[in-house]
């Protein structure tokens, strides 16, 4: 009988063949009754089939004959497994290991059981131990992979697959697990490559299309989002949850019109469709028919009374008349430990807004203290939504660094059209107010909040890294892409056509040396608020991960600190070609503020601007409700009530060298 038979029944087994290893084992036996290794290995195979009494009878008798054998160990830890004791088989197992501990087989096993029974840091030390041993096995870097993602170990899971792929490159489950990597770690250009190459090599996995869609939307590119989610709705138009999430993402594309089908559309196949109908609720506060969106709100939470963005929702529709009931159950899903940080953090914000409408600042200050400190709870996992100040300062100043002149600008470049209006200051700095005011300019466009100048400094920053690029003229190759890019914005967010498009994008104060060099033609408006009663307001608002600074009242009087900084710099080298309004002064003197901004756009006096709350169009932001009346002084002492716990965002702007009034740099402590 030729000596390779036992190797062949070996191979044919983890071929999954068991029937033909039975055949070949008891042929060995046959004519070797006592063969000991033929004997375990038939006794396994038999156990995969069913066949429990034969196959414990034979691994026994092997076992008996060697007791420390590593390969006898797992057949019997096989054996338990399909006999239903799992913590019997992981025992055996385990046992293999200590007496064997240089086989990969071994550690596999123990891995894969571990991992059975949920203990994922066991398995996924054990599977990378066996990685280790043998770093050609392919199979065993995905299960490693897997394992080390279950603990949250990201680095080690990504070496794994990386490992994977040197054998199985472009395979879908290991672009699958990337993809989940990419998101749980806030990844979003990773989480976008990988979500791509998974649909496309899966084009019909719905999870890898939802994958891409949210990959879009995270940095902004809603179109995107809507683009790549769109086939998955379309082809499944009796899935209310489809329909509904197309809609969200048309609505954050300023599709209202498509949003609002999608919406209606699932709410057609199923009438208490929570989302849709917060969805919708969404849509009117944005339409300014805040009476709607407050009925559609509580018809949502009706729905599901977990639904806390519908809570969200209803705040803002309402101004925060919240009651008694709708702020004790937010307070309630604020506290269940089950629900996502964010939405902990969302119901905590929405219940402070009810206290401060109310006027108990203590309740409302405690509620939003709750939030932000859940969502710094969030930033210790998430690397996108944690703030690193010195990393912040270094930023700014690189730009100082490296925009330090204002390019010559010719009366041609000057005159192009349309020509940008870049409003830049700090979040909840007045650029609602003042772009609502301005688009209301029979000559003037409102774009809202774009989101391509950001990232182009991100990829500029890339390109002058990878260059050597440390100031002067940008290549004209460099310019035309950004410009390309900006303006195929316009398209997709469906902004009207005008000689001058307002741009009111919060971290353009960042981007204004790029924006010079860029666009010659553009208007550059700087608006400044009151620090104080800038960084209460954002402390109270539910700001994306990208803001990091948000959630900590010290965070954002230093941001304030270098906001300040960079603004006086754009100031020092742009002079008169930077407009510049203390919010305070244009709430007081409005019309005498606003023709001064008309005019420094180069256009004639339109007095429309002063009734821009008369305007039927959308507003896509958190100020939504105050741009729908007329200017007031109403806000300009909101602190008041709470100064006693502002004390260290105060302290904060006084380190940074921030005038306390207006918000100007008035040393340089924070450089």
């Amino acid at each position: 009988m030729p000596n390779g038979l036992l190797d062949q029944a070996s191979a044919a087994r983890l071929n999954g063949d068991d029937q033909a290893a039975i055949e070949m084992c008891r042929q060995l036996l046959a004519a070797d009754p006592d063969n000991a290794d033929a004997m375990s290995l038939l006794g396994v195979s038999l156990a995969e089939i069913g066949q429990l009494d034969e196959a414990r009878r034979l691994i026994m008798s092997a076992l008996n004959t060697a007791p420390g054998n590593w390969r006898f160990l797992l057949n019997q830890s096989i054996l338990q497994e399909c006999e239903g004791d799992l913590a019997a088989a992981l025992q055996t197992a385990e046992q293999a290991g200590v007496n064997t501990p240089d086989k990969f087989e071994v550690w596999g096993r123990v891995g894969d059981l571990s991992g059975k029974q949920g203990n994922f840091t066991r398995a996924a030390e054990a599977l990378t131990k066996a990685l280790s041993i043998n770093p050609d096995h392919a199979a065993l870097a995905l299960r490693a992979a897997g394992a080390c993602f279950e603990i949250g170990d990201y680095q080690n899971a990504s070496d794994a697959l990386d490992n994977f792929e040197r054998f199985a490159p472009g395979h879908p489950h290991a672009l699958r697990l990337r993809t989940h990597i990419a998101r749980q770690t806030s990844n979003w250009d990773g989480l976008i490559e990988s979500a791509s190459a998974w649909l496309k090599a899966s084009p019909d996995e719905e999870a890898a299309r939802v994958a891409l869609a949210f990959a879009y939307a995270q940095p902004g590119f809603f179109a995107r989002a809507v683009e790549a989610y769109k086939p998955l709705a379309d082809a499944t138009p009796q899935k209310a949850d489809h329909l509904a999430t197309l809609g969200r993402y048309l609505l954050s594309a300023r599709d209202l019109d498509g949003a609002e089908d999608y919406f209606l559309r699932a709410l057609n196949l199923e009438p208490d469709h929570s989302e849709a109908k917060a969805g919708l609720s969404r849509l009117m506060t944005f339409l300014g028919r805040f009476e709607e969106a407050a009925e559609l709100s509580r018809e949502a939470l009706k729905a599901d009374p977990q639904n806390v963005e519908a809570y969200g929702q209803l705040a803002s529709a309402t101004g925060g008349r919240l009651s008694d009931d709708e702020i004790e159950r937010l307070q309630m899903l604020g506290r269940h430990e089950d629900l996502q940080f964010e939405h902990r953090a969302l119901c905590w914000f929405t219940a402070g807004d009810g206290f401060h409408r109310r006027k108990i600042p203590d309740a409302a200050f405690g509620a939003w203290a709750e939030a932000c400190r859940l969502k710094m709870l969030l930033a210790e996992t998430d690397a996108d939504a944690r703030y690193d100040p010195a990393s912040h300062e270094k930023s700014v100043d690189r730009l100082i660094r490296v925009f330090d002149y204002d390019p010559p600008v010719s009366d041609a470049e000057r005159a192009r059209r349309p020509a940008p209006i870049f409003i830049v200051g700090m979040p909840r700095s007045g650029t609602t107010l003042l772009e609502s005011a301005l688009a209301a300019h029979n000559d003037i466009a409102c774009a809202g909040e774009l989101p391509v100048m950001p990232f182009a400094q991100r990829e500029f920053d890339a390109w002058a890294d990878q260059a050597g690029w440390h100031g002067g003229e940008i290549p004209q190759d460099i310019i035309d892409a950004i410009r390309q890019k900006y303006f195929d914005q316009y398209r997709e967010y469906g902004v009207n056509n005008a000689p001058f498009i307002t741009d009111k994008q919060p971290n353009n104060f960042l981007v204004v040396g790029l924006i010079r060099h860029v666009f010659p033609e553009a208007r550059i408006i700087h608006i400044r608020r009151n620090p104080m009663e800038t960084g209460f307001s954002i402390f109270r608002r539910n700001f994306t991960r990208p803001w990091q600074f948000a959630n900590s009242l010290p965070y954002i009087g230093h941001y304030y600190g270098q906001h300040s900084r960079i603004a006086a710099h754009w100031s020092k080298i742009l002079g008169p070609k930077m407009a510049f309004i203390q919010y305070e002064d244009l709430v007081v003197n409005f019309e005498t503020e606003l023709r001064r901004l008309v005019d420094f756009c180069d256009l004639k006096w339109d007095a429309n601007c002063l009734e821009y709350y008369k305007e039927e169009r959308a507003v896509i932001t958190f100020s939504a409700a105050q741009v729908r009346k007329p200017p007031s002084a109403e806000h300009l002492n909101s602190t008041k009530p709470y100064l006693q716990f502002l004390t260290p965002l105060k302290t904060s702007l006084e380190q940074a060298g921030v005038d306390l009034e207006t918000g100007a740099l008035v040393s340089k402590s924070g450089s």
